[in-house]
């Protein structure tokens, strides 16, 4: 779609990723693109030298990011949002990269649903190209003591014109103990009518994401789960033709 744009269909399909996954290393963007190594590593340099894309060493890895000086940034990630809100449904999932473990992690799985049943307060960061926000309010946790925690979240919070807004959510986080996930829904129509967010599976040690981009109108939803000494970390990102978001609840 941007090939003809970008003067090549690499260029096309590493901003693409980028734009999904915020940050990517060749060997990666090779295997999940299924292109071959030397052109994605010419892309990448030329991108770089641009100002496009920035790197840094993480251990022997080299990664990329989005140049936060790049002049246009702002610009050029809504035109590739656009591409993006146009791609196929199974298009659009073959830019989300998952770092699937072999085996479930029942362990972690099971210190997170102690700590979701535990959970009485939240406190949550909001960010988009265009805006930011926080706030903090009181969970009431019901547990249906098997395999069901219900969040009743109500809270404040405060825009950039320091405008605050009462907020109030209803969330449903469900185990499965076979298959080795956690399952979130939203109920904002109610249990009888939730709305799937994602499962989340392990990645390593501490950290659960979600096993598929899901997908909501034109909006694509990723999520991750984090476990801290005290806390648990959710973070969703958005994609959609108005979005580029990133929503960061702390749970204790």
């Amino acid at each position: 779609m941007l090939s003809g744009l970008f003067g090549s269909k690499s260029v096309e399909r590493i901003l693409l990723f980028m734009l999904v996954n915020e940050r990517a290393y060749a060997t990666q963007l090779h295997r999940m693109l299924n292109t071959p190594l030397t052109p994605i590593q010419k892309a990448l340099s030329r991108l770089e030298r641009d100002g496009i894309l920035q790197s840094a060493y993480e251990g022997k890895t080299r990664l990329y990011t989005f140049n936060p000086s790049y002049p246009i940034l702002i610009e050029l990630e809504a035109l590739l949002k656009k591409a993006y809100t146009k791609l196929a449904p199974a298009d659009k999932k073959d830019y989300y990269y998952v770092r699937h473990t072999l085996k479930p992690n029942k362990t972690l799985i099971e210190e997170m649903w102690k700590k979701l049943q535990q959970t009485a307060h939240v406190d949550f960061r909001f960010r988009s190209r265009k805006s930011k926000g926080e706030g903090a309010g009181k969970v009431e946790t019901t547990y249906d003591g098997r395999s069901r925690c219900v969040f009743q979240e109500r809270g404040c919070w405060r825009g950039d014109d320091d405008q605050e807004f009462n907020f109030r959510n209803v969330f449903r986080w469900t185990l499965n103990r076979i298959d080795g996930m956690l399952t979130l829904e939203h109920l904002r129509f109610g249990e009888r009518n939730p709305v799937f967010l994602f499962h989340l599976v392990p990645v390593n040690e501490k950290t659960l994401e979600s096993l598929h981009a899901h997908l909501c109108g034109e909006d694509t939803y990723f999520g991750q789960l984090v476990l801290g000494p005290k806390t648990l970390e959710l973070t969703w990102r958005i994609l959609g033709p108005k979005k580029n978001d990133e929503v960061r609840y702390t749970y204790r």
